[in-house]
């Protein structure tokens, strides 16, 4: 027990305690008995009221017991004013509440009365440094080591200074200083887990903490010090459960809860990250850092009217703070407010006015509101300023891509690749833009490429089947066989996760189908699934459940939304997320519409979440996975028994694969331009991607032998495809002079395009299909060849319904001699033009009850079959004859 003494003189003998008295305090003082031993020292003041020993005694009892002790504190200096303990006691009392003026005078004061008082410099130093005057601390600690060099406590103090300072080492040298005066301190473990985490020496600083928590396991600021290494090196689990810890231990440190808000947010645990960012908010509501990761949560969550509003509490905190200002306007473009989004990015621009990213994002808005033109003046600045930077040149490659730009924008994604190889989205552009020009091969060697050292980017696998089903150099069984490379890559780990369907096994009660489709706009897709859903909408047996997986908002999907039971907006959610939600919906059975296309969820369907998946109209080729039990198509596209080897879906026959219905720009039927021109002109409105080296050398072929043909070639991506395409007739001999080219264009325009066209030549492998019928429509039949894989059939598909059989050519040279044919009766062909739309309001596909009816059953009998307990099986869906049979036209 450390008490002032006061030495008594003859004269104040009377006023002190007595030794028995002091030895009886002292007793209890060492067997912990604080209540007592106040108890003792307010008796003793009762007999001495100016006892400096006995006041100073009671503060001590009542320090000890976390009573205030600050007036006995001060009734111990008044009787003892020379005393420079009582004065020291009354300093720490002092700092510890924050009257830091106060500490520093009375520890002077000790120090006047005793200059060489080692507590009082150190503490004074501590009090300095509290005021943040650090090189006056230091200069305190730097004292007591001359007068002792053994004081830890020195030595660890100005360490501490030298660490705020950013002396790290110097710091770090001064810690070791004190630890071997105190090898066992957890705080000084601590301390210099501290500075080797402030000069990037992770693994030394996580032995550090380590030993910190060895002495002392409920060393809160080991623990967030470990934590905060974890978090840097991305061990987010471990950072997690330590900041956990540090928050147990010691529960009002803000940056604690903020770490571990972060941690979590990292791990995806979401609901408790928000919690533990709430906490830290509520700590330090005026520390930023907190604010703006919950905001960035909120947003991630979709909570972006909520994240809006703590950016801008940021903004009024910190009005020069460049992350609130950037996150803000990134949350107001989200929302789909442009216009102020871009004023924040403006006014971000005006705090850095060098800063690419500033530049960039107004590029981004302004791209968003369809200025594409002044979109592209910021990205080239911001390149400008940062040429190196990938996600640049990506936004400027879609943006020349919107702008029709496609050549460019295929140089942009590469260089966007060449600065960031593992750019997923520029890899998956680049391959999108490719595809458009043309560029086929490019596009699968690409993908081959990319895929040896990225095996698991399923998208990217997936455009690699896509454009391998364009290239004539991949026969069925090898198309199929990637195909099923694909399943067991991304299926094959998953199947023994594969839940147990709990679906109630009743043959003829309310079936829940769900819809899974990223193209629920105006798009092909729904303009197939429209009509057939439009007579479902009200079946009693069926009820319709859509995931959409894209942000895509307009008319058509409007329209949608009001067809079906429930609609859900599912483009945030993992494949996880999305099947635990379908299951959790208890869908009977799940239609896939996308195949390998654009944003499609196959891997969603690799987790069987519903006893029974099908694939239908998105793609013409097997998905590979063996979760999918069905692909519906028609007896025309796909003869039972000649395609079986090349899906593992079991096929189901409906009326036709899908409904058609004629777009409402469609012009009416014009003349066959023959009549007037006395020679016939062939036409293609073909993506590029379909024209490679042999179908326009079988093409020429044909112009070869009907010279005075023209033809004309549409939907064009660039010029450099059409001199492309240009230079390989020539090669065949063919004249630019009968070669007309047309860009890609709206669809009033595309449409209006077949009035120069008297008959369509199809591609191969990959043939028309909603051109095909868009032809049709307008009048134009098409000339097709039939290949060995589904997508070679589509077009004969679409010529059978109509009974067009006549325009169906088995090779090369029936194509010509049947397009020579063609060319020889130009009456006949004018005459079949003007029949064309009835021929299609007559067929299957021109009847979307019929193909409704077909659906219903198709999905009544799967379901049957599973209740039984039957394995899935090819079937022809039951449906009623078409009203009015079409005859078949020969030429």
């Amino acid at each position: 027990m450390h008490a002032t003494d006061n030495t008594a003189s003859p004269q104040n003998a009377a006023q002190q305690p007595m030794q028995l008295e002091i030895d009886h305090v002292t007793q209890l003082y060492e067997n912990g008995e604080h209540a007592q031993m106040e108890s003792a020292t307010r008796a003793l003041l009762e007999r001495y009221p100016a006892s400096a020993f006995a006041w100073s005694v009671l503060s001590m009892a009542l320090q000890l017991q976390g009573k205030d002790a600050l007036p006995a504190l001060h009734k111990t200096v008044d009787l003892a004013p020379d005393d420079a303990e009582a004065h020291l006691h009354l300093g720490n009392a002092q700092l510890a509440i924050g009257q830091l003026d106060l500490a520093v005078g009375s520890y002077v004061r000790a120090l006047e009365i005793q200059p060489a008082f080692t507590e009082a410099f150190s503490r004074l130093g501590d009090a300095l440094q509290a005021q943040g005057h650090l090189p006056e601390a230091a200069d305190c600690y730097r004292e007591v080591l001359k007068m002792d060099p053994a004081h830890a406590v020195a030595h660890m103090g100005l360490g501490d200074i030298l660490q705020l300072q950013r002396q790290f080492k110097a710091a770090e040298t001064s810690y070791r200083h004190a630890l071997t005066l105190a090898p066992g301190a957890a705080e000084i473990h601590r301390a210099i887990g501290d500075v080797q985490l402030a000069m990037g020496q992770h693994e030394q600083a996580i032995l550090s903490y380590e030993r910190a928590l060895a002495s002392d396991p409920d060393c809160a600021l080991a623990h967030g010090g470990l934590a905060d290494v974890l978090y840097k090196l991305g061990r987010y689990q471990q950072a997690a459960a330590r900041y956990g810890a540090a928050v147990q231990y010691l529960p009002h440190v803000a940056a604690h809860y903020h770490g571990w808000g972060r941690s979590l947010h990292a791990i995806g645990q979401a609901a408790d990250a928000e919690a533990a960012y709430r906490r830290a908010i509520e700590l330090a509501p005026s520390v930023v850092a907190p604010l703006l990761h919950y905001a960035d949560l909120l947003r991630e969550t979709r909570r972006t009217e909520q994240a809006i509003v703590i950016y801008q509490a940021v903004f009024l905190l910190e009005p020069k703070n460049t992350d609130a200002l950037h996150n803000l306007g990134v949350a107001l473009q989200e929302n789909g407010k442009l216009d102020q989004a871009l004023a924040a990015f403006q006014q971000l621009l005006a705090l850095m006015p060098n800063n690419p990213i500033a530049h960039c994002n107004i590029g981004v808005v302004m791209q968003a509101l369809g200025q594409r033109s002044i979109a592209m003046q910021s990205y080239r600045r911001a390149l400008e300023m940062n040429p190196r930077h990938a996600a640049i040149h990506f936004n400027l490659g879609t943006c020349q891509m919107e702008s029709g730009q496609m050549d460019e924008a295929a140089k942009s994604y590469a260089t966007s690749i060449k600065l960031d190889p593992q750019a997923y989205q520029s890899h998956l552009n680049l391959n999108g833009t490719l595809n458009r020009l043309g560029r086929i091969n490019e596009a699968i060697a690409h993908c081959r490429q990319v895929l040896k050292s990225n095996p698991d980017w399923d998208e990217l696998h997936s455009n690699l089947l896509f454009y391998l089903s364009h290239s004539e150099h991949v026969d069925a069984a090898a198309l199929f066989a990637e195909h099923l490379r694909f399943g067991e890559r991304f299926e094959a780990p998953l199947r023994a996760a594969w839940p147990p369907h709990e679906n109630t096994r009743d043959p003829e009660r309310r079936l829940r189908i769900g819809l899974v489709s990223a193209d629920l706009y105006n798009h092909a897709v729904a303009n197939f699934i429209t009509p057939v859903l439009q007579q479902l909408a009200h079946a009693p047996r069926l009820e319709i459940v859509v995931y959409a997986n894209s942000k895509h908002d307009d008319a058509v999907t409007r329209h949608l939304q009001g067809l079906v039971s429930v609609w859900r907006q599912v483009e945030l959610l993992s494949h996880e997320e999305l099947a635990q939600q379908i299951t959790s919906d208890a869908i009977d059975i799940l239609i896939d519409l996308s195949g390998h296309t654009g944003y499609s969820r196959l891997l969603t369907f690799a987790r069987k979440p519903a006893p029974l998946q099908a694939s239908w109209i998105g793609y013409p080729l097997t998905t590979g996975l063996q979760a999918m039990d069905y692909y519906l198509t028609d007896r025309h596209m796909a003869p039972p028994g000649l395609l079986d080897k090349q899906f593992t879906e079991k096929l189901v026959f409906l009326p036709a694969s899908a409904p058609f219905i004629p777009s409402p720009d469609a012009p009416p039927v014009s003349p066959a331009p023959a009549c007037e021109h006395g020679h016939i002109t062939f036409g293609s409105f073909n993506r590029a991607n379909k024209l490679s080296r042999s179908v326009i050398a079988r093409w020429s072929a044909l112009l070869l032998a009907v010279p005075n043909a023209r033809m004309v070639l549409a939907g064009m991506p660039s010029e450099d495809s059409s001199n492309k395409l240009r230079a390989w007739f020539a090669k065949e001999g063919i004249a630019a002079e009968r070669l007309s080219f047309y860009a890609h264009t709206n669809t009033s325009d595309y449409l209006a395009l077949h009035r120069l066209v008297d008959v369509c030549l199809d591609t191969l492998p990959y043939t028309g299909g909603t051109t095909t019928l868009h032809a049709l429509w307008m009048g134009v039949p098409t000339l097709t060849m039939k290949g060995s894989i589904l997508p070679s059939l589509v077009s004969a598909t679409i010529l059978e319904h109509v009974g067009l059989n006549a325009f169906i050519a088995q090779d090369d040279a029936d194509f010509v001699q049947k397009g020579r044919l063609i060319a020889t009766d130009i009456a006949q062909l004018a005459a079949l033009r003007a029949g064309l739309r009835a021929r299609v309001k007559n067929s299957a596909m021109g009847q979307p009850a019929l193909i409704a009816a077909g659906l219903e059953n198709a999905l009544r009998t799967m379901w049957q079959r599973w209740c039984a307990g039957l394995p899935p099986a090819s079937f022809e869906a039951e449906f009623a004859p078409v009203s009015k049979k079409t005859e078949d036209v020969g030429l």
